[in-house]
């Protein structure tokens, strides 16, 4: 009995440090570059992702992430000769399969719920900046499909690219309108794994 106990106990402890050595997880911070597609004469915006990250790699070329990031996206616009600014906060959590074509060189394909926060307009005109809630004028879930590379650094510094293909409407003003508007942007991260 005593041999059993034993065992069991070492098999759990490598058990242990196998998965260990395989899960990682840590912090994130980067920037975006979004547009809201379909937006007549819209330009893009640069803002804030930030959060943290979780990854499991079950082999050499294959491994799963998921992260909970913090998200400021939206787009400008000029309407009728003023400046608009649209900044819409989400908190996003993409679930991505990670590819390695190098020990430390990934291409990542995944699927992305987004939660809207809070939206915010900002206008200026004749001098003047309003701003102004429009929470209520967006959906309250996005949905978006994003595709990247990443690189790590020492085992520790992991540099992420990403493209977020917007599909859901996130807009309740063109739920009418055969223009449906999506979120698209561009994000530049950098993670530290602990």
């Amino acid at each position: 009995m005593k041999k059993t106990i034993v065992t069991l106990v070492a098999l759990l402890a490598i058990c242990g440090t196998s998965f260990a050595q395989d899960f990682g997880w840590g912090v994130k911070v980067g920037m975006n570059v979004s547009d809201m597609s379909k937006l007549s004469g819209s330009d893009a915006k640069t803002g804030l992702t930030a959060g943290v990250f979780a990854d499991y790699r079950f082999n050499d070329w294959f491994a799963v992430s998921g992260d909970l990031l913090f998200s400021r996206e939206g787009a400008k616009f000029k309407d009728d000769g003023d400046k608009v600014t649209i900044k819409s906060n989400y908190l996003n959590i993409p679930i991505l399969a990670n590819f390695y074509v190098l020990d430390d060189l990934a291409f990542k394909i995944g699927i992305q719920p987004g939660f809207m926060l809070s939206g915010k307009a900002k206008t200026k005109t004749g001098g003047q900046e309003y701003s102004q809630s429009i929470t209520d004028n967006f959906h309250t879930v996005d949905f978006a499909f994003p595709v990247g590379v990443s690189y790590e650094l020492f085992d520790k510094i992991i540099l992420d690219a990403r493209y977020n293909i917007g599909v859901a409407n996130v807009l309740k003003v063109a739920d009418n309108s055969d223009s449906n508007v999506h979120n698209n942007y561009f994000t530049i991260s950098v993670g530290y794994r602990f």
